[in-house]
C-alpha cells in the first residue's frame, strides 16, 4: 500500500515536524502551555504551590458518584487539586495561576476510546470517500477519484453492503472504470474488500489459490471458481492489499501526523489501539510510532496498545508476543499490554459464528478461526501471565465461546484482577447477558454501530430474521444485569457511519438514529437499549478506563487524578439529544496541558 506520493518522509525528517501538525488550534502555541520543547507529556507544577490552571463557573461534570457535579477544577502541573464551588477552589488561584472563566460550559474527564483504529483509519480514509446511499454515487466518485489520479494503485474506503446484491460487488463492475491499474476498496466494517481485476492478477490470486482460513476468510468464488472480486477478511485482504500497495512505516507515521490534531479537537485523551496494521511483519514497529511522537512531545493522548492473533497458527507464540510487546513499551504515555483475539467476523460477510444458521444462508452458521480448546489456551495462558485479552466477537456463538473461555480460566487459574473484555457483542443470547457481570467481564460497544439505518434495519434482518435482529445491540440489558460497559468508535470501522469523535458515537448510543435524524425518525429497536446520557458518557470515560486499568489516574475529575480534561461549549444534559455531535469541543488537557484550545 504505497501512500500518494511525497507523502513518505524519512522518521527523523518528518518527526521534526511532528509538533506542527499536532499544534493546530485556534491560538498560538504560546497560549496553549506547551513547555520549550512543545510538549503534550506533562506539566511543571508552580513553584509557590499554587495551581496553574483554575477552571471557574462551568459546569463540571466529574464522573465521580459521591459528588457528581462541581463548579471549578484546579489543576497544578499535571494534576488536579481541587474541585469543588468556584468560591471554593479560590484559594488555588496565585498570582501566576491561568484563570479560566467557562461561563457555563461544560468540563468533563477527557475522553476514553475503549476501541478504536488510528492507523488504519488514517490510512483508509486518504483514498476515496464511499460513504455514499447508492451504488450508483459511489461508482461516481470512483470514476472521479480515477481521473484526479492518473497513475498508481487506487484506494477507497467505506462502501457498505446494501449497495449490492447478496453475492456481493463484483471486479467487473470496477474494470468498467478502470482496467490497467490495481484498485482496492474496503468496505466501511473493514471486514471485506473490492477490488478490480488488475489487482487480483498483480496479487496473483486465481483459481487455484488456497483461501487463507476456508469460510472465514476467503475469496468469493463464481460457479467456475474464479475469484469475483469480493475479498472478505483480514487475512485474504492482505494477501491482496501486500502486493498491490506495500505500506512503509515512514508513511504510517505521516498518515498518523495527519490525524493527530483531529483526534485531540475531539478531545481524545486517551485510546485503546485495537490492533494496528502488520506494515513490517512487527506491530512494535507501529507502535514505536506512538513512542516516537511522544519522545518529540507531540502525542496528545494516551495509548494503550495490543498483539492481535487472528488465526490459530498465533495462539502458540500470543502470550509471548503479547509480553514481548509489554516490555518494550511501558512510558508515561505508551504501553502495548493486551492481548487482542479476533474470534469471528461481522454478520454482514456471514463471518460471524452464530448459534443457529444465517436465516439468508440456512447450511450455514460461520466458522471461527479457533476452536474452543484454543480460545481456552489463549486465555488461560493469557491470565496466568497478568495479561489481559480483548475479544473481537460479533456473533452469539463467539461471544459464547469467549464467555466460556474466560469462564474456564476462572476455575483453573489462580485470583487475580481480571480486566478481560468482550468487544461488539451485536449479538448475545439471553442466557448469556447475565454472564458478563458474573464473569468480571467488560462488555465494549461502538454505538455508531447501533443507528437505525440500511445496515441494521436491512442487511442484518436478512442475516438474521426478525427474531434476532430485534435484539442486536443491548447495552442497557448488560447494564440491568449488573455488567460494566465501555465504549469506543472501532474507527474507521462501521456498519454505516464512520466517525473517530466520541460525540457522534455518545449522540448514537442515545438516540440509536443516525446524526442527522430528528425525534421524528424511528430508532433501532428494541428501543429500550437506548442508553441513558449519563451512561454513555461513563462508558467513554471512566468504565472505558477501568478497561484499560487506568481507573485510578484519569476517567473521572478527583483530586490526585491527572488533568486529563475536556470543554463542551455546551452541557450535553441542557442541549435535545440530536445536538450532542454538534456541540463544539473548546478545549482538551492532557496532563495539565492543552492539546487543543479554541477562544471563547
Amino acid at each position: 500500500m504505497q501512500p500518494d506520493k511525497g507523502s513518505i518522509v524519512g522518521r527523523r525528517q518528518f518527526l521534526s515536524g511532528a509538533l506542527a501538525l499536532a499544534s493546530v488550534a485556534s491560538l498560538p502555541a504560546s497560549a496553549m502551555m506547551r513547555d520549550a520543547k512543545g510538549s503534550f507529556v506533562k506539566a511543571i507544577p508552580s513553584r509557590d504551590g499554587k495551581a496553574t490552571v483554575v477552571f471557574t463557573n462551568g459546569a463540571v461534570y466529574t464522573m465521580n458518584s459521591k459528588a457528581p457535579w462541581a463548579e471549578a477544577v484546579a489543576v497544578n502541573g499535571d494534576k488536579i487539586v481541587a474541585v469543588g464551588t468556584s468560591a471554593e477552589v479560590k484559594s488555588s488561584i496565585g498570582k501566576r495561576t491561568e484563570v479560566i472563566d467557562l461561563k457555563g460550559q461544560m468540563l468533563l474527564p477527557g475522553f476514553v476510546e475503549g476501541h478504536t483504529h488510528p492507523f488504519l483509519g488514517a490510512f483508509f480514509t486518504s483514498g476515496v470517500d464511499l460513504q455514499y446511499p447508492t451504488l450508483e454515487e459511489a461508482l461516481k466518485e470512483i470514476k472521479k477519484y480515477v481521473a484526479a489520479n492518473p497513475t498508481g494503485p487506487l484506494r477507497g474506503f467505506g462502501w457498505r453492503m446494501d449497495m449490492f446484491p447478496k453475492e456481493g460487488p463484483t471486479r467487473q463492475m470496477l474494470d468498467e472504470i478502470v482496467s490497467d491499474r490495481p484498485i482496492m476498496l474496503f468496505a466501511i466494517d473493514v471486514h471485506s474488500m473490492w477490488v478490480n481485476s488488475k489487482a487480483l492478477e498483480v496479487a496473483k490470486i486465481t483459481a487455484k489459490t488456497p483461501d487463507p482460513i476456508p469460510n472465514f476468510s476467503y475469496f468469493v468464488r463464481d460457479k467456475n471458481g474464479e475469484p469475483t472480486g469480493f475479498v472478505l477478511e483480514v487475512l485474504a485482504e492482505l494477501m491482496v492489499a501486500n502486493a498491490v500497495e506495500p505500506v512503509t512505516v515512514q508513511a504510517m507515521s505521516a498518515y498518523l501526523g495527519k490525524w493527530l490534531p483531529n483526534a485531540a479537537k475531539a478531545g481524545i485523551t486517551t485510546l485503546f489501539d485495537a490492533s494496528v496494521p502488520p506494515v513490517s511483519g512487527d506491530e512494535g514497529d507501529i507502535i514505536q510510532i506512538y513512542a516516537d511522537y511522544e519522545a518529540k512531545g507531540a502525542l496528545p493522548f494516551r495509548v494503550s496498545a495490543s498483539h492481535v492473533v487472528k488465526g490459530a497458527s498465533g495462539v502458540a507464540k500470543a502470550v509471548a508476543k503479547t509480553q514481548g510487546l509489554a516490555r518494550r513499551f511501558q512510558s508515561s504515555l505508551v504501553n502495548a499490554r493486551t492481548l487482542k483475539i479476533v474470534a469471528d467476523g461481522t454478520e454482514e460477510g456471514w463471518t460471524a459464528y452464530m448459534l443457529k444458521p444465517y436465516t439468508d444462508k440456512p447450511n450455514e452458521v460461520g466458522t471461527p478461526p479457533f476452536t474452543q480448546q484454543e480460545m481456552d489456551t489463549m486465555v488461560s495462558s493469557a491470565d496466568l501471565a497478568g495479561i489481559d485479552v480483548h475479544i473481537h466477537a460479533c456473533g452469539d456463538a463467539t461471544v459464547r465461546m469467549a464467555l466460556n473461555a474466560i469462564e474456564h480460566t476462572i476455575t483453573t487459574n489462580p485470583l487475580r484482577d481480571r480486566r478481560n473484555t468482550i468487544a461488539h457483542n451485536v449479538l448475545v443470547d439471553d442466557a448469556d447477558l447475565p454472564r458478563f457481570a458474573k464473569l468480571g467481564v467488560v462488555s465494549e460497544f461502538s454505538p455508531n454501530w447501533h443507528s437505525y439505518d440500511p445496515d441494521t434495519t436491512q442487511i442484518l434482518l436478512e442475516r438474521m430474521g426478525p427474531e434476532r435482529q430485534g435484539k442486536i445491540y443491548r447495552p442497557n440489558s448488560i447494564l440491568k444485569a449488573g455488567g460494566r460497559i465501555s465504549m469506543g468508535t472501532d474507527w474507521p470501522a462501521a456498519g454505516y457511519f464512520s466517525t473517530y469523535k466520541p460525540l457522534d458515537a455518545i449522540q448514537i448510543g442515545v438516540t440509536r438514529k443516525l446524526l442527522d435524524k430528528t425525534d421524528a425518525d424511528p430508532c433501532l429497536q428494541p428501543e429500550s437499549e437506548r442508553l441513558e446520557l449519563s451512561d454513555a458518557l461513563h462508558a467513554n470515560t471512566l468504565g472505558a478506563a477501568y478497561q484499560l486499568r487506568m481507573e485510578k489516574e484519569i476517567g473521572s475529575i478527583q483530586v490526585g487524578k491527572c488533568a486529563d480534561l475536556v470543554v463542551l461549549a455546551k452541557n450535553l444534559f441542557n442541549v435535545p439529544k440530536s445536538e450532542i455531535a454538534g456541540t463544539p469541543v473548546r478545549m482538551a488537557m492532557l496532563n495539565g496541558r492543552f492539546t487543543h484550545r479554541e477562544a471563547f
